[in-house]
């Protein structure tokens, strides 16, 4: 009984000692064979560590080649713990050199670094500094002058809120862009066209690997791997004419956008307030920090921000007017306001127009006569002639952050408030006010529109073209039409000539210059505090080669402060082109 038992316990054992070898070989065969590559890498990155080189971001220039944004080469000082021998001595050399190593003391003596990390100690070294260090560098050992590669806008807040500003991608965008090859750490475009083109922009980084012991301690240097810098990208801003527009608009809060007629082209985009964005490079300093907190939202760019178009809108009105065959010659009375269910709506000038047709209230910007023809007109006539210039939706510009204004109907009232559409809300409508919201942007297309001959609305557009490294065109861009305008071509040119007697004798007097032709109308929106400024035109020439919109946050009335600016402009844009004959 015996004997057999052992047989059994001898038998189970071999075969549980097969088994288990069976195991072992599998696993090991699982380890060295099927999963070989993973753990060829990890033992590859743990014997390695990269010093990572920072790849220069591509350049951005205007139409002509004027730099707009570069990549400058600066010189820190760092230090290598492992290579130091005196720490004494180093800290002493540095304060007599008067660098700070507060900070530099604190981390070695707690001893809260990796052995091959390289510790910042001053970011910027002026030029005594650096000739100091190399003459003594021999005593130096571990301090090192490193070159660094930051972002640098040689124009400071000119063109802020088109080209952005670069920083440290945060763990936001980092969980979107992760599998686009992003890493923490990377410096990416924030806002402007760094930020929408950044995947272009922003080159690849290369590194210094470094081999390591078990500890962690560097062994040898290993291959470096270059950097490859961004393509450059090529804008359509005009620089001169942003600058002039700037120059303009003055520290007035508001938008200035130009674009080409022909084309969609955005020569320029001025928003105020502004910002330097050579402050995000870096670390922002306390006297950087409070400029910023003391302007009224610097950061928002105005000219794609959503604002009441007043008067301006008028120009829709009349569309919807002309296209409905509305008489032309139809009189109204204006005493100064007209009273509609009890309530009283008033015109802009106190005293009244007296009796004005339809042709003589745009020309004048009457309010009783758009009064009148929004109660003739159903809200659904003016929200479709609106929709034709695009209004109320985004305009797809390459910027990120546009607003989509919006247009109101009767069927979204009562969607969204569950409220009947009132007479008076066809009154407001009628003259720019009530729920309707329109961005400077969107308002220079409709002036652009109307412009070309061929009644059409064109894309805006930034991207002139990316030229690689190797000066390859990566993109070119071209016009892009969205809408042929559906109005009938009469009526398109009537208020085509009454914008220009709007500056000929109308509102628009103030930008009226002898010899140049130009086509505007004057808006002036309700706020508040104080009323918005408006003025969109066309011009200098027969054949316009500008068309803009001039928002001036609270300016008062915009036959006065914003058609006063665009006089400035168009009158600079003239003499340029006499010179350049």
């Amino acid at each position: 009984m015996n004997n057999t038992y052992k047989k059994i316990v001898a038998k189970y054992t071999l075969w549980l000692g097969v088994f288990f070898l069976l195991l072992i070989l599998g696993r090991l065969f699982y380890l060295q064979v099927i999963r070989h590559s993973y753990y060829d890498f990890m033992a590859d990155s743990i014997r390695s560590r990269i010093i990572p080189t920072i790849a220069p971001r591509g350049m951005i220039y205007d139409r002509y080649g004027i730099v707009l944004a570069e990549s400058k080469l600066i010189y820190s000082l760092d230090v290598l713990p492992y290579q130091i021998k005196n720490q004494q001595y180093v800290v002493n050399f540095l304060r007599r050199i008067k660098i700070d190593t507060s900070t530099l003391e604190r981390r070695l003596n707690s001893k809260s670094y990796l052995p091959y990390e390289l510790l910042s100690v001053k970011r910027v070294l002026e030029p005594w500094q650096i000739a100091y260090i190399e003459e003594n560098k021999q005593d130096l050992e571990g301090v090192v002058i490193s070159t660094r590669i930051v972002r640098h806008y040689p124009h400071n807040n000119e063109a802020a809120h088109v080209l952005g500003y670069v920083g440290q991608i945060g763990s936001s965008e980092l969980s979107k862009l992760r599998n686009y090859g992003y890493q923490m750490g990377d410096i990416i475009g924030l806002a402007g066209v760094e930020r929408y083109y950044d995947s272009y922009l922003r080159g690849v980084d290369g590194g210094q690997p470094l081999e390591v012991d078990t500890h962690g301690n560097p062994v040898r240097n290993l291959r470096t791997l270059e950097p490859v810098p961004g393509h450059d990208v090529y804008l359509t801003i005009d620089f001169a004419l942003q600058q002039a527009a700037s120059r303009a608009l003055g520290d007035r809060k508001g938008a200035i956008v130009i674009i080409n007629p022909d084309t969609g082209e955005v020569l320029t985009m001025v928003s105020r307030p502004d910002y330097n964005p050579n402050y995000f490079t870096d670390f922002l300093s306390e006297s950087e920090w409070q400029e910023l907190r003391a302007k009224d939202h610097p950061l928002y760019n105005r000219a794609l921000g959503a604002y009441p178009p007043g008067s301006i809108f008028k120009i829709v009105t009349m569309l919807a007017t002309l296209e409905d065959k509305i008489d032309t010659a139809k009189t109204f009375i204006c005493n100064g306001y007209v009273t509609v269910n009890g309530r009283r709506f008033d015109c802009w000038l106190g005293g009244g127009h007296g009796v004005q047709n339809l042709l003589k209230g745009f020309v004048n910007s009457c309010n009783v006569v758009f009064y009148n023809l929004g109660l003739l007109l159903t809200p659904q006539k003016i929200a479709d002639a609106a929709a034709a210039f695009g209004l109320g939706v985004a305009t797809n510009i390459d910027l990120p952050f546009e607003n989509n204004g919006f247009i109101p109907t009767d069927r979204w009232k009562k969607r969204r408030y569950g409220q009947e559409w009132f007479p008076g809300d066809s009154l407001n409508m009628a003259i720019g006010q009530g729920y309707l919201l329109v961005t400077p942007l969107q308002m220079s297309l409709l002036s652009a529109s109307l412009a070309n001959n061929q009644n059409r609305l064109f894309k805006p557009y930034l991207l002139n073209k990316i030229v690689s490294l190797e000066g390859k065109t990566v993109i070119q861009n071209k016009p892009e039409v969205v809408n042929e305008l559906p109005f009938e071509q009469k009526n398109i040119d009537l208020v085509r000539k009454l914008m220009r007697e709007v500056v000929d004798g109308g509102t628009g007097g103030n930008s009226r210059i002898p010899g140049l032709v130009i086509r505007g109308k004057t808006g002036t929106a309700e706020n508040l505090r104080k009323d918005h400024a408006w003025f969109v035109s066309y011009g200098p020439y027969e054949k316009p080669e500008l068309a803009m919109a001039i928002f001036v946050e609270e300016g008062g009335f915009g036959g006065t402060v914003a058609a006063g600016i665009s006089r400035e402009i168009y009158a600079w844009y003239d003499k340029r082109a006499k010179e350049a004959r």
